[in-house]
């Protein structure tokens, strides 16, 4: 799973319950096999990509690519914020009536 993709959980961060006993174990190996199998997998896979576009298009393409996508990361359209303020302003005008 990506961590992107995943939702955070609302509450206590010491909840044993909810997140289960903490120990030394579970800072050392992942959570599950497949997991840390997953997560390899995937670096190999950038890991390639990188050199099949390097070795096609020269060395500065995929450096290129990697700025260009810090760049838009951090780019907000200018309709989400409306619409994120639109909904922050409605779930307030319901909580003060």
């Amino acid at each position: 799973m990506d961590s992107e993709k995943m939702i955070p959980l609302e509450g206590r961060r010491d909840d044993p319950l909810r997140y289960g006993l903490h120990g030394v174990k579970s800072d050392i190996i992942e959570p599950h096999p497949l997991e840390s199998a997953y997560r390899s997998s995937k670096a190999k896979q950038e890991e390639m990509k990188k050199k099949i576009l390097m070795n096609t298009y020269g060395a500065a393409f995929p450096m290129k690519m990697e700025l260009d996508r810090q760049i838009l990361s951090k780019f907000v359209s200018p309709v989400s914020l409306l619409l994120s303020f639109v909904c922050y302003f409605t779930s307030f005008a319901f909580l003060v009536v």
